[in-house]
């Protein structure tokens, strides 16, 4: 594998071409942008769309910290009854509740220009780095696109379910990381991760072929602005550079004195963040738990087995790429830092951390221009000894459009699938289904909030304080951080501290059999000020929380009643 001549500098970007790319990114957000719209025109009468398209419980986590970054700097953590030293910092959230707070503009309204930024300069980043690698323009297009629209084989999941009621593994599917198009539609952090982590290397490649220290203090810099929001990310950051320190070291038999300094200059200026974020699970007892709990989740990099259906034809096509019969000192610097960031992912995305699923952020990038790199050098050379009287340049364009047609099926499904479950949560919502499964349920209560709920969630909003803890049912609970700064009972399944058993305590609270003795055990343990009433928690049970002499109704609309805790009646019990 040998890059193109040119690559040794900066390449040149015509406004034809920008603008060729800009029409490309326009419409890759306007896409994206779709199902927000939909879902606002979509709200059964009498709710609300809460503003998110996908993983609605930790936006509402993203969205308390915003909350509390409103005012604070440290935020604590919400999710649970249990207090918590405020020690959390995320640059992100933080300056999103800075902008709310100066500006009055609703989270939903912030959220969405973030993700349209994000993707805008993520795709810009992309675009550049692939521009630094290959003088060609159709090269850096095609990989470009391959970039921000491959994604894997998970759709034969799909298949398999209704053509033979296979089992799915979810996450061969379903996670976004390593796919451009998903986290511009549904997670803008992780679409800024991508974008900064090109940005790194786009320098420290620059850097490399320079020699000038300056690509290094720039890399530093954006990497600190990264370690204040993904602090994980630094295991890549670091990991990669690492390991193209010791390609060049293997080259050239002399220790690589440039890309040393580069590295300490890095890690000097970008590691404080990233040693606050560890300590602060070691000075708090409620951070320690909520790091603890992260296996909850069941969110593990698929297997190895696994890896190639979730990261899909362009990835399998950039193993193809990697040049494994060049002599190692006839390879140039771009040669092998392409090389150490497509590699250096195999290490990461297994190392035994609770976060290790997320170090596959940015692996997209490189596999498209590695994957480019084997459509040029092995799947066009093959296909013109067989189709001899095809000239290159039409086999360019049909192999290059054939390649980017196939890599897109498992996001054509994800994104479908946003309108299938709106339109069943729709359906769920407006009819009030009692044949929806449990999970249909959930669905419906987390994208579509009957005006109720968020009449209640206003109300408590102006009596309580961050201290104030409210009883509820989880698809309530993960909410009322967000939409009123009180902490929530039973909120989250990493930072709800012992989910599981404050998930039996609130059936048991709501469940008729249980006595009173119980569940004012539960009241007085955890401190609980206000009880959440509504249609989720009268699944639980048949318990009518009117009759009892320790509840006080405060605040009552439809199916709704919020009852306030009456401290001295719980005490002389």
């Amino acid at each position: 594998m040998v890059t193109d001549a040119r690559a040794q500098s900066s390449a040149l970007f015509t406004v034809r071409e920008w603008l060729l790319v800009g029409a490309v990114i326009l419409v890759i957000l306007v896409l994206t942008g779709i199902p927000y719209f939909y879902a606002h025109r979509i709200a059964p009468p009498e709710t609300e769309f809460i503003g998110v398209v996908v993983n609605v419980p930790d936006h509402a986590q993203y969205f308390s910290w915003m909350r509390e970054s409103r005012s604070l700097v440290l935020v604590p953590n919400q999710f649970t009854p249990e207090s918590s030293t405020p020690l959390l910092f995320n640059f992100l959230w933080w300056t999103l509740g800075r902008i709310e707070a100066l500006t009055g503009l609703s989270y939903i309204t912030l959220y969405q220009i973030t993700r349209l930024l994000a993707g805008a300069f993520t795709m810009a980043a992309i675009y550049v780095f692939c521009g630094v690698i290959f003088s060609s323009r159709a090269k850096r297009f095609t990989a470009f696109l391959l970039a921000v629209l491959a994604s894997g084989f998970g759709w034969i999941w799909i298949v398999g379910k209704y053509a033979a009621n296979l089992p799915i593994f979810p996450f061969d599917l379903y996670t976004a990381e390593p796919n451009t198009f998903y986290t511009i539609m549904g997670f803008a952090h992780f679409t800024i991760a991508t974008g900064l982590i090109t940005v790194i290397f786009t320098l420290v490649l620059l850097g490399q072929r320079s020699k000038n220290l300056h690509y290094a203090w720039a890399a530093a810099a954006v990497t600190l602005l990264l370690s204040l929001q993904h602090s994980y990310d630094m295991f890549t950051i670091y990991g990669v550079i690492g390991l193209y320190g010791l390609f060049l070291w293997l080259r050239d038999r002399k220790f690589p004195i440039y890309l040393f300094k580069t590295g300490l200059i890095i890690v000097l200026v970008s590691v404080w963040p990233a040693l606050q974020a560890f300590l602060i699970t070691t000075a708090d007892d409620v951070w320690r738990g909520v790091l603890s709990q992260f296996d909850n989740a069941g969110a593990w990099t698929p297997n190895p087995l696994h890896l190639p259906i979730l990261m899909g034809l362009a990835w399998l096509l950039a193993i193809w790429a990697l040049d494994i019969k060049t002599p190692w000192r006839e390879r140039d610097d771009t040669h092998l830092f392409i090389m150490a960031w497509f590699l250096a992912h195999f290490v990461l995305v297994y190392l035994p951390l609770n976060f290790q699923i997320h170090l596959l952020s940015g692996w997209q990038v490189i596999t498209g221009v590695l994957a480019t790199i084997g459509l040029y050098r092995r799947v066009l050379p093959w296909l013109e000894k067989r189709l001899k009287s095809w000239p290159r340049s039409r086999l360019v364009v049909v192999a290059t459009a054939a390649l980017v047609l196939l890599v897109l099926p498992a996001n054509l499904y994800l994104y479908a699938q946003r309108f299938l479950d709106l339109n069943r949560a729709n359906r769920i919502q407006a009819t009030g289904s009692t044949e929806a499964d449990e999970e249909g349920r959930r669905e419906a209560s987390m994208f579509f909030l009957p005006v109720e709920t968020t009449a209640a969630m206003k109300y408590l909003e102006s009596r309580v304080g961050t201290e104030d803890v409210v009883l509820s049912n989880l698809e309530t609970g993960q909410f009322v951080p967000m939409l009123t700064g009180a902490r929530s009972f039973l909120g989250h399944w990493a930072q709800t501290l012992d989910f599981f058993g404050k998930q039996a305590a609130v059936r048991a609270f709501f469940d008729g059999s249980t006595g009173d003795d119980e569940r004012l055990e539960t009241l007085r343990r955890y401190s609980v000020d206000y009880v959440f009433y509504g249609p989720e928690e009268a699944r639980l049970g048949d318990y009518d929380p009117a009759g009892s002499p320790f509840l006080s109704e405060v605040f009552s609309q439809g199916a709704v009643v919020v009852y306030q805790v009456q401290a001295d009646a719980v005490a002389a019990r």
